[in-house]
């Protein structure tokens, strides 16, 4: 029943299109499986783990919140959601992770199984998109919150079972990361190389800026650990061929570039941009006035809508419509942290990477966890920034565990440790 559980909660990194209803919270069909799982837990006798830092965390900021709401700066409803969510998929996964015992590389495993369907399913819309194969690629009729996400020189812009390309990007983070890595080092860590090309298709095709940010990023932190001059060569001029090819022929990746430059620059105008600029920078501009007037603690947590009307109309003409992107999430971490926690929420988070990471000399399987999870953090801090999505606080416990595995597997006499290669074995 329990490896049940590990598909059917994990899965939810993969079912954000799944939506039952969005009022007053966004309920995912994943939420069902976690709660699910909550009351087997409890009805087998067993009791709710609940971890003391993690309940810090919420009583700081929900007192933080609760004094931004008699300020104004915060309202109640968007308070309480917040909190809710954060109880219950922090309490959902930490639960999940206590009942396999902590064992992250098995969990990590199954989080990859669903990665590579993921990936194939991507692939497969791809060519049924080519082969003009509507209900295999347009999954609108069975995923209530599904958009294709529009096509680059006659090829469609995948997103697999996500809503967005973006988002698919997101969630496969971790996965492109290993795939890198036993690409360029011609290993087979958890997955096959094989499989690692596939997973690597399936990003390319998302023509995604942020999944191919992520996946720059994935060689930035290789490199930056193996500091080998081959690997160095040849990562710079992977990069540079990936730069040069994306701004050419990705006219989607070409626009959002030229936009954003041209207004920071001051040579366009806000409004006119595309959506992408529009929603980044219109909320880049909100969280900066937000995290003026509350430097320190921010305006509370759910606050960044509150804030979003209240300096919307100072980032655009007033007379113009407004168009309303990413006014819940901030559309990236780094702005909701900026906006709601202030410089406490933002120090904490990067302090929390610092402090968890897992470097390659403690545990080479663990720092391929670690980091491949750092790759999804960074993606976050620059694109998505809610809170519960594509099973984000699945990921931030992993992260800790992935560091108490490491410092376990220390304590533990040489004679008995399990070699490395045994757990680093592919899974298909």
């Amino acid at each position: 029943m329990l490896t049940l559980f590990n598909y059917l909660v994990l899965s939810g990194i993969f079912a954000g299109g799944f939506v039952l209803f969005s009022t007053p919270f966004t309920f995912y069909v994943n939420y069902g499986f976690m709660f699910s799982f909550l009351v087997m837990w409890l009805f087998s006798g067993h009791k709710l783990y609940l971890n003391k830092h993690f309940l810090l965390f919420l009583v700081v900021f929900f007192v933080l919140a609760l004094f931004n709401v008699f300020l104004k700066n915060n309202t109640f409803p968007t308070l309480f959601k917040q909190v809710s969510g954060f109880i219950f998929n922090g309490t959902a996964y930490y639960v999940l992770i206590k009942a396999n015992k902590g064992d992250i590389s098995k969990l990590f495993k199954i989080y990859l199984k669903l990665a590579v369907i993921a990936a194939v399913i991507g692939i497969f819309q791809e060519i049924s998109f080519l082969a003009d194969f509507a209900d295999g690629y347009d999954y609108s009729y069975f995923i209530p919150n599904f958009r294709l996400g529009g096509t680059v020189l006659g090829i469609l812009r995948v997103s697999s079972v996500l809503p967005e390309p973006a988002h698919f990007g997101g969630a496969m983070a971790p996965a492109i990361f290993i795939s890198v890595l036993n690409i360029m080092k011609n290993e087979a860590n958890f997955i096959s190389r094989k499989i690692s090309f596939v997973i690597i298709v399936s990003a390319l095709l998302t023509f995604s800026l942020i999944t191919y940010v992520g996946s720059i990023l994935a060689l930035i932190l290789i490199v930056g650990n193996y500091r080998r001059i081959k690997l160095i060569i040849t990562s710079l001029s992977v990069l540079l061929a990936l730069a040069i090819f994306s701004y050419k022929y990705v006219s989607e990746i070409r626009i959002r570039v030229d936009d954003t430059y041209a207004v920071v620059t001051g040579n366009a105008v806000l409004i006119e941009s595309n959506l992408s600029t529009f929603a980044f920078l219109s909320n880049a501009a909100v969280a900066v006035r937000s995290f003026k007037n509350n430097p320190l603690f921010g305006s509370g947590i759910g606050s960044h809508s509150v804030s979003y009307d209240r300096y919307i109309f100072e980032v655009i003409d007033s007379e113009q419509d407004t168009m309303i992107l990413n006014k819940e999430d901030a559309g990236s971490l780094f702005f909701r942290l900026m906006s709601e926690t202030g410089l406490l929420g933002i120090l904490g988070f990067l302090y929390f990477i610092k402090r968890f990471y897992v470097s390659r000399k403690r545990d080479q399987r663990l720092w391929i966890v670690s980091n491949s999870i750092a790759c999804l953090f960074l993606i976050n801090l620059i694109r998505l920034g809610n809170f519960f999505y594509c099973g984000f606080m699945f990921f931030v416990w992993a992260y800790y565990f992935a560091n108490k595995n490491a410092t376990a597997l220390h304590s533990i006499p040489q004679s008995e440790q399990i070699d490395n290669t045994t757990f680093a074995k592919g899974i298909l």
